[in-house]
């Protein structure tokens, strides 16, 4: 039998799923030298609701759900150094076939609607369907959010897009990189291209996304009230920082930032909830909660946590290890300015 023949053969008596697995057994550099292409069956929600399910998902779940009616790819990467870029990285290439970017610096609140000029606040919500609409995602869509080599603040995508609206049963966080992804042989684009940009949206036109005020965030009056109740707050404040910066041993990356932490708030930092091999995937459930108890916290205390990092990125990390450990996350929120806005104000309370 010819090779052709073999092909059509395996084509037309396997499963969808066997399809996607075929589909994705291309090299890399094939895939680079031909146009990328998608599959369409009419199994094909079936199959991604069976591959996709929960927050964290598998980079071989993600391979046999690729290419199904309904699931999108979003490179959510974000770098605190100087050195990269997610963007550049993104529009430069490689990534996932068929990706787009959603970058949390440009779809966020800015202006005069942000007056201390906080870095990546949760976008107002007209600005995130015209991205949404832009992106060509729709709300039926499953999403799952990646990141590049190393990029181990995904989480803040995740929260964003869950926050604004999108069904939190049809937003995912794929465990591992890019580069694991094409290890595995998973279809990617090499050729350069250019990611959506805020000012080129036109937030006139009538969205097709629908969209919802930011949700599961507090702001700095709420965390006030918080710290000033004391022991008699309905809520308790983990903050995601190192403990050096906690604890005002290690300057603040920002300029002209305090040093120190919150009254009464609790340290666990976010690079104990990740894998120390590959900061692109979240610890077990066991070693979650023994990283929580090991910052004085209770993942099923009755009170609410409110999640603080440095300027809202990595305390969506603990937000997500939270509801790994099985909290509920409606009793889950995080503090959109964090650091960013609390070190900053002079008249906010700390502990240096």
């Amino acid at each position: 039998m010819t090779k052709l023949a073999i092909m059509l053969t395996t084509l037309l008596s396997t499963s969808a799923r066997s399809v996607a697995a075929f589909a994705s057994g291309k090299t890399a550099a094939a895939v680079a030298s031909a146009p990328s292409t998608r599959r369409s069956f009419s199994s094909s929600s079936s199959s991604a609701l069976s591959a996709l399910s929960g927050n964290l998902v598998s980079v071989e779940e993600c391979l046999a759900a690729f290419g199904d009616d309904g699931v999108k790819f979003i490179d959510g990467s974000w770098h605190l150094a100087a050195d990269r870029d997610g963007r550049s990285d993104y529009e430069a290439g490689p990534r996932i076939s068929g990706a787009t970017f959603f970058d949390i610096d440009d779809i966020s609140t800015k202006g005069e609607a942000n007056p201390k000029g906080l870095p990546h606040m949760m976008p107002p919500k007209n600005l995130f369907a015209a991205a949404m609409d832009a992106l060509d995602i729709s709300n039926e869509d499953h999403l799952v959010v990646y990141g590049t080599k190393g990029c181990m603040f995904t989480a803040r995508c995740f929260y964003t897009l869950r926050g604004m609206g999108h069904d939190a049963d049809k937003v995912h966080l794929m465990q591992g990189s890019l580069g694991e992804w094409i290890d595995k042989k998973g279809l990617i684009d090499k050729d350069p291209t250019k990611a959506i940009s805020a000012l080129d949206l036109d937030l006139s036109a009538e969205a097709k996304y629908q969209a919802k005020d930011a949700t599961s965030m507090v702001d700095m009056q709420t965390v006030l009230g918080v710290v000033d109740a004391e022991d008699d707050a309905d809520s308790i404040v983990v903050d995601a920082r190192g403990a050096a910066r906690f604890k005002a041993e290690a300057p603040e990356p920002r300029e002209g930032m305090r040093g120190g932490h919150m009254p009464g708030s609790f340290n666990v930092p976010f690079a104990d909830l990740l894998d120390p091999g590959d900061p692109t995937k979240f610890m077990n459930s066991v070693e979650l909660k023994a990283a929580f108890e090991k910052g004085g916290v209770d993942v099923s205390t009755d009170k609410k946590i409110i999640c603080s990092c440095g300027s809202g990125v990595t305390a969506c990390t603990v937000a997500m290890a939270l509801e790994e450990c099985g909290r509920d996350p409606s009793k889950t929120v995080v503090y959109d300015g964090s650091w960013a806005e609390w070190g900053s104000d002079e008249t906010t309370p700390i502990v240096s």
